[in-house]
């Protein structure tokens, strides 16, 4: 310990003795250590701690997908889910929930102003299969909700702290939503916020469901028993489905298969592959300081040969000469991780700020325990990977040669300097990696900002507004309302249209799937059908989002109850469906297993519109809200002005309307697109942020070995000029020299990059893994940059006077 005592002061003061190189080491590792530290933050939070569920590993989501139909996401009907149950080998239990939980909200009123809450309506065994306790109260059971009346409730703890101000007293007591008491009997703990988004929990009413095979909506989530496999599972109810599909073929293809995966997948969904891409990125960006780092201690050993050699004169061993650089390679990690911590709490702050809402547990992002010890392991590593080098080829150098007057060889002779060479090889190939991955990243990003959304959404507000209640318990109650509130909306200053949707573009992956028969098309083909889009319009509702008309007319005033049924289509619903004949005019049968489905007329054709993700159109099918009985969401306005300005006046109309009525979730068509986009532009601002800072310590590196070479091989310039070469020749010289290196890091990298962004394909949309603009692009702007970092060094060793440097010499 007297000897580690005795190289921790060594170190400081031969530290402070070479500030710059100390102060350019810490920088580095401060901004490596920081990066890698915070995105293992988000990692360690998001994906590496356990799930709030019992043995999370047994626990998978289920629905089907149709090889008939095209169609990946079909829902289940509750009676299939019941048949799943009642045959299964492979589950323990399964129960049933919303694919969603945006459309089966509440209006909870009684505590304060109204507001729009979420809801997941679930089977009564959710809470006992996922093995969740609730924090206060108590979570309902299977056979309390076959025998109430459904009217309990049990809360998130979100929810319990914003609405309820953490208040333990609302267990027990009744709140309203929708105009009906409820019951609290329960609280969730913190952890638990599954599904995502949902407020509270309500048990699904499966009374009116148990017959009834034709509404779908459900998704089902299973324990698997132990020791079974999610291939045993998935074969089982591959023929469960396929044996009640023989049994109801009117409601169900022969074509469906189960789609099966793990809960943990389900919930974490692309932010797995992307987080995971990440740190593998700072992973890099860590490396590439540390190599960095090496660079500049071999060259600070140089410095210090002739010290350490009088040292070894005087009987230290190499050992403990190496001893002493690797305490003083401690002492700059220890440096680097105190400051990477500091950086990585403002880096978590900011992370926190840009990253996409869907991301789960973000909130509980912290620097915990783990993630101090995660800090503490790179910092013994990052010591050893650029301390090591250095000791190495320091205590291994000629101490004879170094004490000669005049002696001009390097510690380490010229293998340190191929070392050298070989690390700024490794820096370069290393950044080309990353800037190829952040490259192809950017490029998606920009495909994704260029697609044609077939909406305009420049000056639109939209807005969540549900209407519920014995006041509005029929159909006509509600049009008489919604024609009512857009009439007031449309009469305001600045205002061009408005109009009532059912579920707004960008909205999520879920939608309202509707299957169709057209006139002259057998039953058996009409299952082949692609199963297109379902939305409930008013009049005003295309001009209002900006969806252009392509052929026939838009939906009017006059499409209501009492008149011919009619529906407009998409542009590519029109060329799939009827091919080069005019659609206009043609008749659609919506629901064909509803023998009292009427035949709707097309009177339209509009432009594909990305409802349901941004990445692909589906077909679409709107038919009038005055000709439905389904209730209509999301509100629709077009301004000529500010949408934002026009909040106020949406919030005053609706309270002179009906004040126990309340509208939410207000965005502009701006501010769609924008969260639509945000996993793929949060994924772009990292890895470019650390493609860039991984390009400028590359670029470091090599002007730092090219300013070394010049240093080096001075004299020999000197020389060379004094026996008649001309100043290009020498500047050729070691321009040729460094960009050799370069070169060869290039053609290391692409072949790297090649075989590695591969990985990423899950993240690239309209863009080739091997996209050749990305792979030829970055890396000539690579070397170009890299040539310039060359020639600043380069540029002293044209100024060389042959005869200073023969005198010095």
């Amino acid at each position: 310990m007297s000897n580690f005592w005795q190289d921790v002061r060594y170190g400081f003061r031969s530290l402070w003795k070479t500030r710059s190189v100390t102060i350019v080491a810490v920088l580095a590792l401060t901004v490596g250590i920081g990066a890698t530290t915070a995105i293992f933050s988000v990692v360690h939070a998001v994906l590496l701690q356990p799930l709030p569920f019992k043995q999370q590993d047994r626990l998978t989501v289920a629905w089907k997908s149709d090889a008939v139909t095209s169609h990946e996401l079909v829902e289940l009907s509750y009676p299939e889910i019941v048949d799943w149950r009642a045959q299964t080998q492979t589950f323990e239990d399964i129960l049933a929930m919303p694919t969603t939980v945006y459309g089966y909200g509440y209006i909870l009123t009684g505590e304060g102003d109204p507001v729009q809450i979420e809801s997941a309506r679930v089977t009564g065994n959710f809470f006992s299969l996922l093995g969740a306790n609730a924090a206060l109260g108590r979570t309902f059971t299977e056979e309390e909700v076959n025998q109430s009346d459904n009217r309990v409730v049990v809360l998130n703890d979100r929810c319990w702290r914003e609405r309820f101000g953490t208040n333990p007293q609302i267990v027990g007591k009744s709140i309203t939503l929708n105009g009906t008491a409820y019951q609290v009997i329960g609280i969730m703990p913190r952890e638990f916020d599954f599904p995502k988004g949902a407020d509270l929990w309500t048990p699904l009413a499966t009374k009116q469901l148990v017959n009834d095979r034709s509404t779908v909506f459900l998704q089902a989530v299973g324990r698997l028993k132990p020791g079974v496999t999610l291939e045993q599972a998935r074969s089982e109810l591959n023929t469960i489905i396929s044996r009640v599909a023989q049994q109801h073929p009117e409601t169900q293809s022969e074509g469906q298969n189960v789609v099966l995966s793990p809960l943990s997948d389900y919930i974490f969904g692309t932010a797995r592959p992307a987080l995971y891409l990440l740190l593998a990125a700072s992973g890099l960006l860590l490396l590439i300081a540390c190599a960095n780092i090496t660079n500049l201690l071999l060259a600070r050993a140089t410095t210090k040969r002739r010290e350490i050699a009088v040292r070894a004169a005087l009987g230290a061993s190499r050992r403990r000469i190496m001893q002493q650089l690797l305490t003083e390679s401690l002492l700059l990690a220890i440096a680097g991780a105190v400051l990477g911590l500091l950086l990585s709490y403002l880096l978590i702050l900011l992370m926190i700020a840009v990253a996409p809402v869907d991301i789960p547990r973000l909130d509980e992002v912290q620097i915990s325990g783990q993630v101090l010890i995660f800090t503490i392991v790179v910092m013994l590593l990052t010591t050893i990977l650029f301390g090591l080098a250095p000791a190495f080829a320091t205590s291994r150098a000629d101490f004879n040669d170094s004490l000669r007057e005049g002696g001009v060889k390097m510690a380490g002779g010229g293998s340190g300097n191929r070392l050298r060479q070989a690390i700024v090889v490794a820096e370069v190939a290393i950044t080309l990696v990353l800037l190829i991955g952040a490259g192809l990243i950017f490029r998606t990003f920009m495909k994704l900002r260029e697609l044609d959304l077939g909406f305009n959404p420049q000056n639109v507000l939209t807005m969540q507004l549900n209407v519920h209640g014995p006041k509005y318990a029929k159909p006509e109650q509600r049009r008489e309302f919604y024609s009512q509130f857009v009439e007031k909306l449309k009469s305001q200053p600045g205002v061009v249209a408005a109009g009532v949707i059912l579920i707004r573009p960008l909205e999520g992956p879920i939608g309202w799937d509707m299957p169709y028969i057209t006139e002259g098309q057998s039953a058996e083909d009409a299952r082949k059908n692609p199963i297109p889009n379902y939305e409930v319009v008013t009049p005003g509702y295309f001009r209002a989002m900006g969806v252009p008309l392509i052929s026939g007319r838009e939906l009017s005033e006059q499409d209501k109850d009492g008149t011919p049924p009619v529906i407009v289509i998409s542009e590519s619903m029109a060329r799939r469906v009827f091919g080069n004949t005019d659609p206009v005019g043609q008749r659609i049968k919506l629901e064909p297993s509803d023998p009292e489905a009427p035949w709707r007329t097309v009177v339209g054709v509009v432009r594909d519109v990305r409802y349901r993700q941004l990445t692909s159109a589906r077909l679409d099918v709107y038919v009038p809200h005055g000709q439905t009985v389904e209730r209509v969401k999301y509100l629709v306005v077009r301004t000529s002005t500010d949408p934002m300005a026009l909040v106020p006046v949406v919030r005053r109309e609706l309270a002179t309307m009906d004040p126990n009525l309340t509208v939410t979730g207000f965005m502009t068509g701006e501010q769609l697109v924008s969260r639509a986009i945000a996993r793929p532009r949060f994924n772009t601002l990292l890895l470019a942020c650390l493609g860039l800072v991984a390009a400028l310590l590359a670029l470091t590196g090599i002007y730092g070995i090219v300013g070394y070479m010049v240093t080096q091989r001075t004299r020999e310039i000197g020389i060379r000029m004094a026996l008649g070469a001309r100043k290009r020749d020498a500047f050729k010289l070691i321009i040729l020299q460094g960009m050799k290196l370069v070169l060869l890091g290039v053609v290391l990298g692409v072949a790297v990059a090649f075989a590695v962004t591969r990985v990423a394909g899950t993240l690239l949309y309209g863009v080739s893994a091997t996209d050749p603009l990305t792979f030829i692009g970055i890396p000539l702007l690579l070397v170009a940059v890299a040539l310039i970092a060359c020639l600043l060094p380069t540029r002293r060793a044209t100024k060389v006077d042959p005869m200073i440097v023969l005198r010095y010499e």
